[in-house]
């Protein structure tokens, strides 16, 4: 009687075993990538990239128990590294577009968003609060990530109480480089252009607001067609306040 039928054997295995641990540590890495570094984590869509090395693990186990001839092994490993190269290099493009497309009004990224864009280092978005107050109110979120010619938006809004809209209004006072209403001719200079405030509700600021410009610039040959923008807009009639930061 062979004791050893069906037992398992790595030496004709070698090569998809190989390719299993490859493909293994390219799972952890790209898995921990697209769910660590992504503002909305892919944690389902993310297990695809497990894909490969389960292929090879198959391969290699029925190898290891003689169900696969050792040739035949090594043509099916070649076959799966050129076709799943190709799949998982699809995948990862189309869930790195989507990352890079995707906007995030979800309250509870706020956090998320800041650390990953670099707060407060990032002085695009330093006047922004590191994390929403415990007494704000009627929270709009809205974040939109830099993706081809589309510029980086930030927009955050609240209502809150008087004496906090109060120390804003004392702590901007004093860093602002320019104070005044959204129709001052100086507002348009300053790169606050028509529509800025559209995506926390505004089509036009109503006048109750006064915008405390924290930092613009223009680049390019064209006025306005490339730069950035930081501002905050407060209105004590409403106890409401708005943080925007753009990047286009």
């Amino acid at each position: 009687m062979d004791i050893n039928k069906g037992s398992f054997s790595l030496r004709n295995a070698i090569f998809p075993a190989i390719m299993t641990i490859i493909s293994f540590l390219l799972f952890i890495g790209v898995y921990l990538y697209v769910t660590i570094t992504a503002i909305e984590p892919y944690y389902l869509v993310g297990l695809v990239f497990a894909i490969p090395f389960i292929c090879f693990g198959v391969v290699t186990y029925f190898t290891g128990i003689g169900q696969l001839k050792a040739v035949n092994s090594i043509i099916i490993t070649i076959f799966l590294i050129i076709v799943l190269s190709i799949a998982m290099f699809i995948a990862f493009i189309f869930i790195s577009i989507d990352a890079a497309t995707t906007e995030t009004t979800d309250i509870a990224k706020y956090e998320r968003v800041m650390k990953h864009r670099g707060y407060p280092e990032n002085l695009l978005i330093s006047h922004f609060p590191e994390e929403i107050p415990d007494n704000a109110r009627n929270i709009v979120f809205r974040y939109n990530p830099a993706f081809g010619m589309g510029g980086e938006n930030f927009n955050l809004k609240f209502e809150t109480d008087s004496e906090s809209i109060n120390n804003y209004i004392h702590h901007f006072s004093q860093v602002a480089k320019w104070i005044g209403k959204a129709d001052a001719s100086e507002a348009e200079e300053n790169g606050i252009l028509s529509g800025i405030f559209s995506g926390i509700g505004y089509e036009e600021l109503p006048e109750d607001f006064t915008i405390y410009l924290i930092d613009s610039r223009s680049d390019g040959p064209v006025k306005w067609n490339h730069g950035m923008l930081s501002l905050v807009a407060i209105s004590k009639e409403k106890n409401e306040i708005i943080f925007i930061a753009e990047n286009w």
